[in-house]
């Protein structure tokens, strides 16, 4: 279509106003309500919190180093050690989150609001709060705005559509168990058997609520990644390409390893649509910085056991290959054939559909092809990158594209309901309103937990904790490592060796 093609000139209008403060207060009370359920004093929310403390200089990461050095020290379960590896080497990964954390501190501290010498609890709650609940908000107003402000009025409802869809979603229909969901547990039964067809079926429920850990409502960095996604696809469809492929780059800096996902599939979207598009310095600069910033920053391979030595081992087979395909005439023919079968097919498919349903259909497919390839390689790798690499891909894959898939699902179907029903769009649009009323009444007209109790059951935490040493056990990982990071966190604002004794006492 042509009309993908050309930039929107279009501003806020009264239906695309209407969506963005709808999607924001709904979007707002599920973030609110999920802080207030879970961001307690939990070691994901510490672990981050930490990082940023290091990186303002407060603190060092050389407890991170000692923390491994105890755990083998007091024959700790492998997985424990490997989880505190895991973590001390990929403390770049999380720069928005960490940094807001540690900022709402200093703020408060420099108000006068808290104190950490006086109350350290309190001081350390409400500067998690405030850091995860305004950068969230800051970053899902920008993406709501940047999706309303550049949508064409064709794209309005299916954009709102999605949003409402989601937030309805992840309300009332139950959360799929997709934790280490690769792994076989044993015995089987009664523990589910793993097969790729109950791998797609779980997928499928995971496309409808994506849980907690990878919805784009939810708390967790990589949820705030899905929203820079939606407004990237929201840009994409609008006509403004180029401007799209700077997302995976604001991507990098709240979760690292979100932002080759992202600039992969956009990449293919472009490739089976508009390759043309992807010469274009507008397109080819901001690739070429994420794929820079990658390399850069990107820790995943070597935390997981790869080497980016046989990464470029690989990378330099496939340059040989292509020379010889260049330089040799009879691979040049077959491999000129061969893409000339493919372009063809490429135009049939993909050049006669609009822009949000070609880039659906190749979201969907890669969809089934990182099942494929998660299943199958999970069943012949070690027990640790089962459960924390290939278990997750697949699940965050979906959580960073629920929301344009929806959107593109909504377009593809919308030219049938109008055939049937001219009005169509505007009652749509009057019950998704509607939808979201009801919704943010839910939502926000429901007692929150007072914050005094929150404050309370913090300064219990503290109090428990370090009465407390460490001593092995199965209990479950919150338990154990939230003790950890919660007094690196105090040693780095107070002094004292609070969490060396923990482990010394041992």
């Amino acid at each position: 279509m042509m009309a993908d093609a050309v930039t929107s000139t279009r501003r806020f209008t009264f239906a695309s106003l209407i969506a963005l403060l709808l999607s924001l207060v709904v979007w707002i009370g599920t973030f609110g309500r999920v802080s207030d359920a879970g961001l307690r004093f939990d070691k994901d929310i510490l672990y981050v919190y930490l990082c940023g403390v290091e990186y303002g200089g407060q603190a060092s990461h050389d407890p991170q180093d000692k923390l491994v050095d105890y755990l083998v020290a007091a024959s700790a379960h492998e997985h424990y050690v490997y989880r505190a590896k895991m973590r001390a080497a990929y403390c770049n990964n999380y720069l928005l989150s960490s940094l807001s954390m540690y900022v709402a501190g200093k703020v408060q501290s420099a108000l006068g609001l808290t104190d950490p010498a006086r109350d350290f609890p309190e001081f350390l709650f409400h500067a998690m709060r405030w850091g995860v609940m305004l950068s969230g908000a800051l970053v899902a107003a920008l993406c709501f705005a940047i999706v309303f402000w550049t949508a064409r009025a064709s794209m309005v409802l299916p954009l709102f559509g999605a949003i409402a869809l989601a937030a309805l979603f992840y309300w009332v229909v139950p959360t799929p168990m997709i934790s280490w969901s690769l792994y076989q547990m044993t015995p089987a039964p009664p523990a589910p058997i793993v097969s790729l067809h109950r791998t797609f079926a779980l997928g499928l429920h995971t496309w409808i609520n994506p849980t907690g850990a990878f919805s784009p409502f939810s708390i967790f960095p990589r949820c705030l990644c899905a929203m820079i996604t939606f407004a990237a696809f929201a840009l994409r469809w609008s006509g403004r390409g180029g401007l799209a492929y700077w997302a995976p780059i604001a991507v990098s800096f709240v979760h690292q390893s979100e932002a080759p996902i992202l600039l992969g599939i956009m990449v293919a979207c472009d490739l089976v649509r508009q390759p043309k598009a992807l010469l274009r310095p507008g397109c080819f600069i901001p690739i070429l910085a994420t794929v820079v910033l990658t390399a850069l920053r990107e820790r995943m391979f070597s935390i997981m056991g790869y080497s980016w030595v046989t990464v470029a081992i690989i990378v330099a087979a496939l340059i040989v290959v292509a020379v010889l395909a260049i330089a040799i005439p009879r691979i040049r023919q077959a491999v000129a054939s061969v893409w000339s079968m493919v372009e063809r097919l490429r135009v049939r498919w993909f050049e006669r559909l609009s822009l949000p349903v070609s880039d659906t259909v190749v979201i969907l497919f890669g969809w089934v092809a990182v099942v494929i390839l998660c299943y199958v390689l999970s069943r012949h790798d070690q027990v640790y990158r089962v459960g924390y690499l290939w278990s997750e891909l697949y699940p965050r894959y979906i959580g960073l594209f629920q929301l344009p898939v929806f959107t593109g699902l909504i377009y593809a179907a919308w030219p049938w309901v109008l055939r049937r029903r001219a009005t169509a769009t505007r009652e749509a649009m009057v019950g998704v309103s509607c939808l979201m009323l009801v919704l943010a009444g839910f939502l926000w007209l429901r007692p929150w937990i007072p914050e005094a109790a929150l404050v309370a059951e913090s300064r219990a935490y503290d109090q428990q904790v370090r009465q407390q040493h460490y001593v092995p056990s199965e209990a479950s990982f919150s338990i154990t490592e939230t003790p950890w990071y919660y007094l690196m966190l105090r040693d780095a604002y107070l002094g004292g060796k609070g969490f060396d004794a923990y482990f010394s006492k041992n």
